[in-house]
């Protein structure tokens, strides 16, 4: 609780009809990615929310201490964050009540190749940690809040695939391919009490994690060719 103690210094302690649900994630520039918080919670907040839980990441990574999960309290909020190669996906929960939220929608467009670039590789982690749940499943060793983790974790996944067909004519995942994943795979439960479905999902999963590791891939050369004047033009809705 400590180490989140600069929260305080300009926020009012969070009053429980204003306590979130949900979570979000930032790259490893502390630039927010998407968010499944309520529209109300101040954006303001979420990101000095994720700029810390970043400094506490790297400080641990300059410390040589193998730091991938935080857990901490603050203001009647649980947070739970993992550690998305330099970002981080965040976790909000009240702790004594929950609330319904409306999602946020995430940005759309990306200023420039490099912010995509960004995105793309804090989403692709973001697969990562599905894949994470899956196994958790498999080993039937998961909690209450695996399985909250776990609905959040596909809607901020549901939203950066909405952001990354907004943003890009060719490359990346179908919608009807996440979609069916995401029928394949309602719940924790679902999956441990039917182990045999697990292969299929698993299966999926690898088709969908190749696709957007190869759109990275283009994005890179792209990126290359942009630095050596010859332009870019994989964003095509964005000329």
């Amino acid at each position: 609780m400590g180490l989140l103690k600069p929260f305080s210094r300009q926020q009012k302690a969070l009053r429980p009809e204003r306590l979130p649900s949900g979570c979000f994630t930032v790259h490893r520039d502390g630039g927010f990615v998407a968010s499944t918080l309520p529209t109300s919670f101040s954006q303001d907040t979420i990101l000095e929310i994720g700029r810390e839980v970043l400094r506490i990441f790297n400080s641990a990574q300059e410390a040589n201490l193998a730091l991938t999960d935080l857990h901490l309290n603050f203001s009647g909020l649980t947070i739970t964050a993992r550690e998305l190669r330099g970002g981080a996906l965040v976790f909000l929960q009240p702790a004594t009540l929950q609330l319904p939220h409306t999602h946020t929608p995430p940005a759309m467009h990306y200023k420039n190749i490099e912010e995509f670039i960004l995105h793309l590789e804090n989403y692709i982690e973001c697969w990562k940690q599905f894949n994470h749940y899956v196994n958790l499943a498999r080993d039937k060793k998961f909690s209450r809040e695996d399985e909250v983790q776990f609905l959040e974790l596909k809607s901020v996944i549901a939203q950066g695939l909405e952001a990354i067909i907004a943003s890009t004519e060719k490359g990346g995942p179908k919608k009807e391919e996440v979609h069916h994943l995401f029928a394949q795979a309602p719940s924790l439960r679902y999956l441990a009490d039917g182990p045999d479905s697990i292969p299929a999902v698993e299966g999926a999963w690898h088709k969908i994690y190749l696709g957007l590791q190869s759109l990275l891939g283009q994005l890179k050369v792209q990126q290359n060719k942009t630095e050596k004047g010859s332009g870019w033009s994989l964003f095509g809705r964005n000329k």
